[in-house]
């Protein structure tokens, strides 16, 4: 992500434009290329953060668009691994140096008449000590601070993929100011519908879906809508972004975004015309730790009922569309089960209702109390609605679904 002083965007009307930058611009690739450069040989030579910064200044310093260069590089460093490199802990190395400099009285930087002892002294002795030099010690002293982290890795496979990533990251930057999120899908096949969903489950966003002969439609609520973890909440609709832009056919995206310090709400819309490339590998198949914990524990049970993944989407009267994450069979006997992360009082009250009044009858919803979005506590629901903290427990959902399952 970009911090808010790099993000770039104008305002015109109530349509907030994110300022997208062009991938085949010549001079763009030339300065992504430069920095890119200084990262790579940074890791060659195991550089510290503060030797790259420096690097980096005079990169952005020789060119124009500094803002731009500054977003390239804040992505070259999130892309990057960094530790700390230390023959022993540096808290450790402090102490035993800081311990025998008291112990040696007062210090002076340099040799004096007085013969008293140097800081150099006290390094060198702590530095037999432990089999390093003298410029050892001093090195490693504070070798945990940030500036003096040492690069191993930088994950970036070229110029213009940094620029095309640079231009996502904008956008999702302009997310985390996000009241509401909606989503249209034209004609979509049930094999991209599977995948996005697989994605709204994996980030536990709040969402509402609505099903037509030739659309779907989904609206996920922003993180500015929460009353707490919205930090969290919106670091995982931003991450959710990628996963649309690997839509292949016909959508667009439209969210209201709180603009300014004064909140005014705009719109910021974008389509597969907008030109974003998904940095995501186009797979699909993801599960949140909650889904591989309960599948895992429930085929321990060895009940006779098999297990498998959601494949199809159960209409609720047309108001609203459930993607199972497992689908459970024994016989004729179906059931399905949905794991909700992120959840509001109203909006779940709404989701209970509509399966009340039009669900098959089948379908268990598994709620997690560690994602409450909302104040209000739920009330004491329905025999197929099953609270959990973290882990699902798997006895608790054969119950249900022993009761609860069709023929």
């Amino acid at each position: 992500m970009l911090t808010s002083d790099l993000i770039r965007a104008t305002v015109k009307g109530s349509t907030l434009r994110p300022g997208l930058v062009k991938a085949s611009e010549k001079r763009l690739i030339e300065a992504a290329t430069a920095l890119l450069e200084v990262y790579v040989e940074a890791s060659k030579q195991n550089a510290r953060r503060v030797e790259i910064a420096d690097a980096i200044d005079t990169v952005v310093n020789a060119r124009t668009r500094p803002k731009v260069l500054r977003g390239l590089a804040k992505l070259l460093q999130d892309r990057s691994t960094f530790e700390i490199q230390c023959p022993i802990p540096p808290a450790e190395l402090r102490r035993r140096v800081f311990l025998e400099a008291r112990a040696r009285g007062p210090l002076t930087l340099q040799d004096d008449l007085l013969d008293r002892p140097t800081a150099d002294q006290v390094l060198a002795d702590v530095g037999a000590e432990l089999g390093l030099t003298t410029d050892q010690v001093r090195e490693a002293l504070y070798a945990d601070l940030s500036d003096n982290q040492r690069i191993i890795e930088v994950k970036v496979p070229s110029a213009e993929w940094l620029l095309h990533r640079y231009n996502v990251s904008l956008v999702q930057s302009l997310l985390l100011r996000t009241v509401e999120l909606r989503v249209t899908l034209n004609e979509p096949t049930s094999a991209r519908m599977r995948q996005l969903f697989r994605y709204v489950k994996f980030h536990r966003l709040m969402h509402r879906a609505k099903r037509t002969e030739k659309t779907l439609e989904l609206t996920l609520d922003g993180p500015t809508s929460l009353f707490s973890q919205s930090t969290r909440y919106g670091m995982q609709l931003a991450n959710f972004l990628p996963a649309l832009l690997l839509q292949d056919g016909d959508w667009s995206m439209e969210a209201t975004v709180l603009w300014t310090k004064a909140k005014h709400r705009k719109s910021l819309e974008i389509t597969p015309k907008t030109g974003l490339r998904s940095h995501y590998a186009d797979r699909g198949a993801y599960q949140t730790q909650e889904q591989v914990w309960f599948q895992e524990r429930f085929d321990k049970l060895d009940s006779g009922w098999k297990l498998c993944e959601g494949q199809v989407p159960i209409d609720l009267g047309g108001r609203g569309v459930v993607f199972p994450d497992f689908t459970f069979k024994k016989g004729r006997k179906t059931a399905h089960l949905e794991i909700l992360g992120f959840w509001r009082h109203d909006d779940l009250s709404r989701k209970l209702e509509l399966m009340e009044r039009y669900g098959p009858g089948n379908l268990i919803l598994a709620v997690s109390k560690q994602f409450k979005g909302s104040k209000e506590a739920l009330a004491e629901p329905p025999l197929w609605v099953i609270q959990f903290a973290k882990v699902i427990q798997p006895k608790q959902v054969l119950a249900a679904i022993e009761a609860q399952a069709c023929r």
